[in-house]
């Protein structure tokens, strides 16, 4: 594998691990790792949110609504400047998450970042989950028949 590819990886696993966002310090983190004009492109969400300041308000956001949550990394691949790692994610949901407040349950979600790295820092972001599923484990949603 070549050296530019090992390298991005390295930086996506210290964003995803040291720069997760329980851990204390992940700001200097991200500070670090992302371009001050990264784009995140969240969920499939039309629009995405632009800029460094403004990925770590929203960042912090969610980990309010699941404080406890945990990051299990189960597979990562890399090649030239993109990188692409699943997870597997649970916490309980203890405080308000999206404009939702808290049901005090339980998720568990699989899901899948990609990240393109340029000059060793991150200046594009993709992540997708369930979060259909994420609102039926939290009570908030029937399931369908």
């Amino acid at each position: 594998m070549n050296t530019l590819t090992e390298h991005n990886k390295a930086i996506a696993l210290r964003f995803a691990q040291a720069g997760w966002g329980t851990n204390p310090g992940w700001e200097k983190i991200w500070d670090q790792v992302m371009a001050a004009d990264v784009v995140y492109h969240f969920n499939s969400s039309p629009e995405p949110i632009v800029g460094l300041e403004a990925n770590k308000a929203f960042n912090a956001s969610l980990f309010e609504g699941f404080p406890d949550i945990k990051q299990t990394i189960e597979d990562v691949v890399s090649e030239a400047d993109k990188v692409v790692y699943r997870s597997t994610m649970e916490g309980n949901h203890t405080g308000d998450f999206l404009g939702i407040p808290p049901t005090g349950k339980a998720a568990k979600v699989n899901d899948f970042t990609l990240l393109r790295i340029v000059n060793d820092q991150i200046v594009e972001w993709w992540y997708e989950c369930n979060l259909l599923e994420v609102m039926k484990q939290l009570g908030l949603m029937p399931d369908a028949p």
